[in-house]
């Protein structure tokens, strides 16, 4: 009997045993995929916190990894995975103490989406339902500035009714005076704010119609600083460290060549938490007050800073983000680097006007990047009366684009069929080409005695004149060698994302002729960028790399603009109508979109060679 009880007894502290192992397992898989997230590896964030769950079914961090694995999908764009995740969340745990992080990142989500009503609902719920005070405060600060910008008043009446609350309604009223205030109607807005800050002094959006009225006065403020924000993350530190060094020298340069011309470059470095990331600058702002800021890298600080700027009326310069609608947020927010759009229709007017293509295929990612630069791509071919022939699309982690690959060779085949019958009756329809290739497929080109030497890929596709690859860097060792595979006789034409020496030269018997866009572009051999390496060398103790001479240009051509004892408002204005300024590395104007940086370069990749076209 002793022995029973004894085996029994040490059956259960085994069992007990292994639970704290696996436990332990997991907490450091956990850990491990906190450590993929606060680097920025997203996707590698995203696959640990997926096998937890696949994994660990019991275990006890569910919560919070779900909550972990939803973040993960919305940095990587993943919009609809990440919905997925939070609609289990919310319908599994409606009592979780993380409830007000799934509801906000899911309000987050439905604004990157441009359901902006969607987007405030679930802001709203953590303003009503949250406990945790700075999350509802930056949610409140969310729904104000939505509902300012991009609601219509029937879609603010359509809320009220949903909402007819007095903190709902106090907010439509300072919503409605800034409105006023924007339209020129300045006096009646700012006094319907002074009466509402007079009658509800501990109203939720108190502060908000105060800092309102306070910031008003932002515009006629007056600076010789610059600030510069950067990031404290370890993937980010060197290029914003680079930029800001840039942006020094340059400040140097300029004090040296003139004395109206010197400014005082402040530095601010702020974590990777979007959060603690403006509350940082905002303190900043308040004991400062400088002339204009720069930064920061990370795309939803940058989105943040740029609405901030709107209401502290700063000149706010964003150097990276190519995001659609940045610099429409306020304008005081300026992008250096052209929007996704604007990249599409810069080289179809190339591609069109100047190589003289009227046939286009399009392969490119499925998240926002893709489907925006494909979409100015196609407006402006459309435009010019050419035609896109064949749009094609491929998810994130594809290996594998022999399918699309295909689809495109067999497109060129149509299209060499179609022209072919037109040059002889150009009266026949569409219909009764596709007929006739059909025919034409079974009878002739993969009949028995040829379809061995067609599926070789022996015989070269010719129909189409142009294909648009969007891509990124860590997919060309995979794109290029299927591309030459499937023997498709084209020009070759691509996004910054093959901007990249190494891989080129890696892949360059596939890639000979490849012609692509990119925003920034220096030549090694030139007087003038050896004798800027050197001085900058002499003075900064360093050699120079790419985001050092985007750092000079943004710090020369901010500097050119300023003078003695101007203000924001004045300095905001001379940013937008100064002339082109030709760069280091980047040209900089605004010529197609409001304050978005319109200059890009055509390059292409020739005999192994990197040349500048235009």
């Amino acid at each position: 009997m002793k022995n029973k009880i004894y085996m029994a007894s040490l059956l259960i502290l085994l069992s007990i045993n292994f639970s704290l192992v696996a436990q332990f397992e997991v907490h450091d898989l956990f850990n491990k995929g906190i450590e993929f997230y606060r680097q920025q590896k997203y996707s590698e964030a995203q696959r640990t916190f997926f096998d937890i769950l696949k994994n660990n079914p019991q275990s006890n961090l569910q919560t919070v990894v779900k909550l972990m694995l939803a973040k993960s999908y919305y940095k990587l764009e993943d919009y609809p995975a990440s919905l997925l995740v939070i609609e289990d969340f919310i319908g599994k745990y409606p009592e979780s103490s993380y409830l007000d992080d799934i509801y906000f990142l899911k309000g987050n989500i439905h604004y990157r989406q441009n359901d902006y009503t969607q987007a405030i609902e679930n802001w709203q719920w953590v303003i009503y339902n949250g406990t945790d005070n700075r999350l509802k405060k930056l949610a409140g600060e969310y729904v104000f500035h939505t509902l300012e910008l991009f609601l219509t008043e029937r879609q603010i009446s359509a809320l009220s009714k949903k909402y007819p609350d007095d903190l709902f309604t106090g907010l439509v009223e300072i919503v409605q005076a800034k409105k006023m205030i924007n339209s020129g109607q300045v006096e009646e807005g700012e006094s319907r704010l002074q009466k509402f800050v007079e009658e509800y002094p501990y109203h939720f959006y108190a502060e908000t119609a105060a800092n309102i009225l306070r910031d008003r006065k932002g515009t006629s403020l007056s600076s010789n600083t610059i600030l510069i924000i950067k990031s404290s993350q370890e993937e980010n530190k060197k290029i914003s460290n680079a930029i800001a060094k840039g942006f020094l020298y340059a400040a140097y340069e300029m004090s040296q060549r003139d004395k109206q011309k010197v400014v005082q470059i402040d530095t601010l470095s702020v974590p990777n938490n979007v959060l603690r990331a403006i509350e940082q600058t905002m303190e900043y702002l308040e004991k400062k007050h400088p002339l204009a800021v720069v930064g920061p890298i990370d795309d939803d600080q940058s989105t943040v800073l740029a609405l901030l700027s709107r209401y502290e009326y700063f000149p706010f310069i964003s150097p990276l983000s190519s995001e659609k609608g940045l610099a429409a947020i306020s304008p005081y927010a300026f992008q250096i680097n052209p929007d996704a759009e604007i990249k599409g229709r810069f080289l179809a007017e190339y591609a069109v006007k100047e190589l003289g293509l009227k046939t286009f295929a399009t392969l490119a990612p499925t998240d926002e990047y893709g489907m925006s630069i494909i979409k100015g791509f196609e407006e402006t071919i459309t435009e010019n009366n050419a035609e896109i022939v064949e749009k094609q699309w491929y998810y994130e982690n594809t290996t594998d684009f022999s399918r699309q690959f295909k689809i495109i060779r067999h497109k060129g085949f149509y299209l060499t069929f179609r022209d072919s019958v037109l040059a002889v009756d150009s009266t026949l329809s569409e219909e009764i080409i596709q007929e006739n290739y059909k025919k034409y497929l079974n009878e002739i080109l993969f009949s028995e005695s040829t379809r061995r030497e067609i599926d070789s890929t022996q015989v070269a596709s010719k129909g189409i004149d142009g294909l648009f690859i969007v891509t990124y860097p860590e997919y060309i060792s995979y794109i290029a060698p299927q591309f030459a595979f499937q023997n498709i006789q084209t020009q070759l034409l691509g996004n910054e994302g093959w901007n990249n020496a190494d891989l080129l030269a890696k892949h360059r018997l596939y890639l000979d002729g490849l012609i692509y866009i990119t925003a920034g572009y220096f030549d090694p051999q030139s007087w003038n960028y050896t004798a800027f390496v050197s001085r900058f060398r002499q003075q900064m103790q360093e050699s120079p790399e790419v985001y050092h001479l985007l750092g000079y240009d943004l710090g020369k051509w901010m500097i050119t603009q300023y003078e003695p004892g101007i203000n924001r408002g004045v300095y905001r204005d001379k940013l937008i109508k100064g002339e082109l300024y030709q760069g280091m590395l980047e040209n900089i104007d605004f010529g197609i979109k409001p304050r978005v940086n319109s200059q890009l370069n055509i390059i292409k990749f020739y005999r192994g060679q990197i040349l500048k076209m235009k």
